[in-house]
């Protein structure tokens, strides 16, 4: 998803989100095992048309997004979830994703965070991590949707 790209693209352009956890630590949707601590996971909660028409030709829409801050203390845990919200909150420009075709995003709005500890696969005390989730709105410009027209088969 374009939009899940253009944050973490964001994330790794911010820079004190990136003196806290390094540019090399802001996944999409899921890290890899090794993945050091602390880290950052940027991932879809939905999309969808800002204000849906019938025609379905509308261009702006709103998605959630979560930026799941990780690490083995809360105290950093929070402190990260503190600088993507700072770096993020009213952010709207202009982003060039992967596929090289620009990305306009509108705004970005934090509407609330959480906190939770996960105790790992085995439970041990050690194994455990903090979770300081960001969510997020965005609204972007999407490309002009091309609908396919429906007919019946014989």
């Amino acid at each position: 998803m374009r939009f899940v790209e253009a944050i973490h693209l964001i994330l790794q352009q911010a820079p004190t989100v990136v003196g806290f956890v390094g540019a090399g630590n802001i996944f999409q949707t899921f890290a890899p095992p090794t993945a050091a601590f602390p880290f950052i996971v940027v991932g879809a909660q939905s999309d969808e048309p800002a204000s849906p028409t019938l025609s379905s030709k509308d261009t702006l829409r709103r998605a959630s997004v979560v930026v799941d801050c990780i690490s083995t203390s809360l105290a950093d845990s929070a402190r990260i979830a503190d600088h993507v919200r700072y770096d993020l909150d009213k952010s709207k420009g202009s982003i060039m994703p992967i596929n090289n075709v620009a990305m306009v995003i509108q705004s970005v709005i934090i509407t609330n965070d959480s906190m939770t500890f996960d105790l790992g696969s085995d439970g041990g005390e050690n194994a455990g991590v903090f979770v300081c989730s960001v969510n997020i709105k965005i609204y972007y410009v999407a490309t002009t949707p091309v609908p396919v027209t429906l007919t019946t088969g014989l």
